[in-house]
């Protein structure tokens, strides 16, 4: 197994978030391996895409999808291969990563609203991230768990005020 292999699974995560792939664009900025990350991120997402290369080295970026108008930036250190950015939204998702991506209505509190929801299904948060694009204007929440999030938790998130969309990672 290759230092890139856990990209596959990270792109099947996005086929799973995404329903229509025919108008992804694949970007693979990495200096080295580019046919291999490009490879892997094409079969995971099960469909042929248009892939352009960078000439460029991006530091620890290796590939940015964009499909329609969400964009995800891939990611490696020397640990792991991950999801580093979800639109305008830092993160660190790695292949296997249990959690949610909620979209939502910037509001005071939706930290701590979707925090208490989690804790109620005994969920402990190991990452979260939260980004908007400006103050009460669409955010998102970006929650790394160690447990499976169940459908039952999704429902649940989803109640809460100005939820407009959630996601499990599984």
């Amino acid at each position: 197994m290759t230092q890139h292999a856990g990209l596959r699974e990270l792109a099947e995560l996005i086929r799973r978030l995404e329903p229509e792939l025919a108008s992804a664009q694949l970007s693979i900025l990495a200096h080295e391996n580019k046919e291999e990350i490009a490879t892997l991120l094409v079969e995971g997402l099960g469909t042929k895409v248009p892939v352009q290369h960078s000439s460029g080295e991006y530091a620890n970026h290796l590939a940015v999808l964009r499909v329609g108008a969400n964009k995800y930036t891939f990611a490696q250190d020397w640990r792991e291969v991950y999801i580093s950015e979800i639109n305008y939204c830092a993160c660190r998702i790695p292949p296997g990563a249990h959690g949610l991506l909620v979209h939502h209505i910037d509001y005071p509190g939706v930290i701590y609203d979707v925090s208490r929801k989690l804790a109620e299904y005994q969920i402990n948060v190991s990452k979260l991230n939260v980004s908007r694009e400006q103050k009460g204007k669409n955010a998102l929440l970006i929650s790394v768990a160690d447990e499976e999030i169940t459908p039952t938790i999704v429902s649940a998130i989803e109640e809460l005020p100005q939820i407009t969309k959630v996601l499990s990672l599984q």
